[in-house]
């Protein structure tokens, strides 16, 4: 046996606990996991005090190119994820192209292919009236089915009505934004002559909740697996508890809604403006219990990029999203730093559900026969994140000045070793699309 690289004394650290061993990697798959395996290498690295964790899965990031290059790319989008751990993203559809026919996932497929410094998946979109053109995309690879229940960024919009056809015509896991339209549309005409309204009274928790109530009811009738993404408030959180293990319902929760709240980026404008909204302080706080508790799945960073001139637009111009697929994991670092969660807790949440509630093949595991994406970390001290860290085109964060975590010592991608401490080492290094396992 001959390795490609052997990382030697490594701390594996995974949701059952940790493990002292040495992994082995050949042809960008993990070969081997144990103590002193027999076979040369032809690299040798110690990772004596260092943890190592599979690679980061982020199911939720809208990358732009190539209507919006200004904003962020493929290539941009990509480099920021890598420096962070971020080894697998999963794009929405309502980015350029929209993805709600073949036509537009080949195109977005290509830009990937030719761009992606990490793994990527992409998400169908649906538009109400495309049941076949989704059946198409569901068989073509796409990693799940996006429904949007209130109007955000984009053009994509399902009416309640359509949610049947959905549910019953087509397959694959449905991912969903959970916003009633009917109250958003209420509210909007309520604060129309406001310049300058509170963004989450425009988008109400009232509006979350009426939605999750829908879903609650299409899930029990029809038994479709539902991944609701980026919950945001309490009142959800109590509509979901009693389906806890009894309706298949999963929930991903976003940084932003864990570590910003109406009450302490009032000073930000609309930086923070997303859709569903930064949330008061009590919900952020019910998000962290819902969160410790394990009645959250995944987090996902709803990687929605902007320029700053674009978010000093008013209000009702300014456009809805916050850059975060580099922050994620310095984000979760401090997290643990501070106590409110532990290392198993963490990947579980950013690299073994993910994989296993998407059927990504080969992904979230440290084993024999997985895809070599890894990521080796310390905990560290917390540093001041600085403004020319930010590697996202957009070109900043609401996270700037903030001590987070230190970023990974060394990020592989495929076996290759794509970024370290930050930094991008190989910008060759290109990932390759995500294989969904049959349901």
């Amino acid at each position: 046996m001959a390795y490609d690289l052997l990382i030697e004394d490594a701390t594996i650290v995974s949701s059952r606990g940790r493990l002292v061993a040495d992994i082995g990697i050949e042809g960008g798959r993990i070969s081997y996991v144990g103590t002193r395996p027999m076979g040369r290498a032809k690299e040798k690295m110690s990772a004596i005090g260092k943890f190592v964790m599979p690679g980061i899965i982020d199911t939720h990031v809208h990358f732009r190119s190539p209507g919006h290059p200004h904003k962020e790319t493929w290539e941009t989008g990509s480099r920021a994820a890598v420096s962070s751990g971020v080894t697998t993203v999963l794009d929405m559809p309502n980015t350029d192209p929209l993805t709600v026919d073949l036509a537009g996932l080949a195109t977005k497929r290509k830009l990937a292919a030719a761009e992606s410094r990490c793994n990527y998946g992409l998400w169908a979109g649906a538009t109400g009236d495309n049941i076949d053109e989704l059946n198409a995309l569901m068989a073509a690879g796409a990693c799940g089915i996006k429904i949007f229940l209130g109007g955000s960024t984009g053009p994509l919009l399902v009416a309640p009505e359509q949610l049947e056809r959905i549910y019953t015509e087509t397959t694959g896991l449905i991912g969903v934004h959970a916003e009633d339209e009917a109250i958003l549309s209420a509210k909007r005409r309520e604060y129309a002559d406001d310049p300058a309204p509170q963004h989450h009274l425009v988008r109400p928790d009232a509006a979350a909740e009426a939605a999750v109530r829908r879903l609650i009811a299409l899930v029990k009738a029809h038994k479709r697996h539902t991944h609701i993404c980026h919950m945001s408030t309490a009142a959800e959180i109590h509509l979901l508890d009693p389906t806890r293990g009894v309706l298949p319902i999963t929930i991903e929760a976003c940084p932003h809604h864990l570590f910003l709240s109406t009450d302490t980026t009032a000073q930000m404008g609309h930086r923070t403006k997303c859709n569903p909204p930064v949330r008061p302080e009590l919900d952020r706080k019910a998000m962290w219990t819902a969160l410790k508790r394990g009645r959250v799945d995944t987090i996902g960073s709803d990687h929605a990029p902007h320029t700053l001139d674009e978010k000093a637009l008013p209000y009702w111009e300014a456009p809805s999203g916050i850059p975060g697929v580099e922050t994620t994991f310095p984000l979760m670092l401090s997290a643990i730093h501070h106590g409110k969660l532990g290392l198993e807790r963490m990947v579980e949440l950013l690299s073994e559900a993910p994989a296993k509630i998407f059927g990504l093949e080969n992904k979230g595991e440290i084993a024999q026969g997985r895809d070599a994406d890894l990521v080796l970390f310390t905990e560290g001290e917390l540093h001041r994140f600085r403004q020319d860290q930010v590697l996202s085109k957009c070109g900043w964060s609401p996270y700037v000045g903030r001590d987070l975590g230190p970023k990974p010592e060394l990020v592989l991608v495929g076996g290759k070793k794509a970024a370290q401490r930050g930094v991008i080492l190989d910008d060759d290094v290109r990932g390759t699309e995500v294989r969904i396992r049959p349901r």
